[in-house]
């Protein structure tokens, strides 16, 4: 070996690699890694799409089912579209890291970048991914439920709760017609709330070699919390509770109230856009404390 290979070297090992070219490359391993994945549930969701527009294009097909023509709505305020998003968010983790070892005896220990960095740009790139998916998913549903005929978002008159005891009683004047229209903001909440479930379930991720174990015992743990708040009557508990569900789950705060014509379904609080962003700047913002944190956690035990 000459004294000009050897001076050379130094700097050839020593230099790392762009953070472009890495970002990149962590774009490429996080599709390649979920592809299987994405194409099952796309074919899932091509199929289950065709079979519902057929069935309410095609009459033979609702008499040959039993079914009655219904018109579909797509309102992202109520289940399951938040739901699911949620739901495929928390898995994504576990897929966008599928065949990684996390811990221990590591690749993130060989790679020539700082293995918080690695962690953290594999995080984006998974978010990343994740909302291209969903946002083909929801493009997908958009367009096969005007092919069958149906409508996006709703036009209606809601009954809101004004006085929560005497509408319990019955009583004429504790409840309000309100003219409610689907407002802009619901289409960008399934974006927010899939954003801060990923977030929240890469913590799990990076911070424990067991995220299902953890994930396990902070679901029994808040089926605990709610079968507490209601054998107590815990007002403030529940409130934060539906607050969750709403943003979370898509499900309203809607409850049965008597009326004088009967049990009708009223709404105990109309969402609003202040709501809305603040729950998403909230839950996003502890998701990305949650992976900053568990991001740097050693890896070598």
């Amino acid at each position: 070996m000459t004294d000009s290979t050897v001076d050379r070297m130094p700097a050839t090992v020593d230099r790392m690699p762009a953070l472009k070219a890495v970002w990149i490359e962590q774009l490429r391993a996080v599709g390649v890694a979920i592809r299987r994945e994405v194409g099952l549930a796309g074919v899932v969701l091509v199929l289950g799409s065709l079979a519902v527009v057929a069935v309410a294009r095609m009459p033979v097909l609702q008499a040959m089912l039993g079914a009655e023509a219904g018109v579909l709505v797509f309102n992202p305020e109520e289940p399951p579209w938040g739901f699911f998003a949620v739901l495929v968010a928390l898995l994504f983790p576990l897929v966008v890291w599928k065949g990684e070892r996390r811990f221990g005896d590591t690749p993130l220990w060989s790679l020539p970048v700082d293995h918080r960095r690695h962690a953290l740009l594999k995080v984006a790139a998974g978010w990343v991914w994740l909302l291209g998916v969903l946002g083909v998913a929801l493009l997908w549903v958009t367009l096969a439920v005007l092919a069958s005929g149906g409508v996006l978002g709703v036009d209606e008159v809601r009954l809101l709760i004004v006085d929560p005891a005497r509408a319990a009683a019955g009583a004429p004047g504790a409840t309000e017609p309100v003219n409610w229209t689907t407002p802009w903001w619901e289409w960008a909440r399934p974006f927010t709330s899939a954003t801060a479930a990923y977030l929240l379930a890469s913590t799990l991720v990076l911070a424990t070699a067991r995220p299902l174990f953890w994930a396990a015992g902070l679901w029994v743990a808040s089926i605990a919390v709610l079968g507490f708040a209601e054998e107590r009557d815990v007002g403030w508990i529940q409130r934060n509770i539906d607050l969750v569900d709403w943003y979370i789950g898509g499900v309203p705060f809607t409850q049965g109230v008597q009326l004088t014509t009967g049990w009708r379904e009223a709404w105990t609080l109309l969402p609003t856009m202040g709501m809305w962003t603040v729950s998403a700047a909230f839950w996003i913002g502890l998701g990305i404390a949650g992976v900053m944190g568990a991001s740097g956690r050693p890896r070598n035990h």
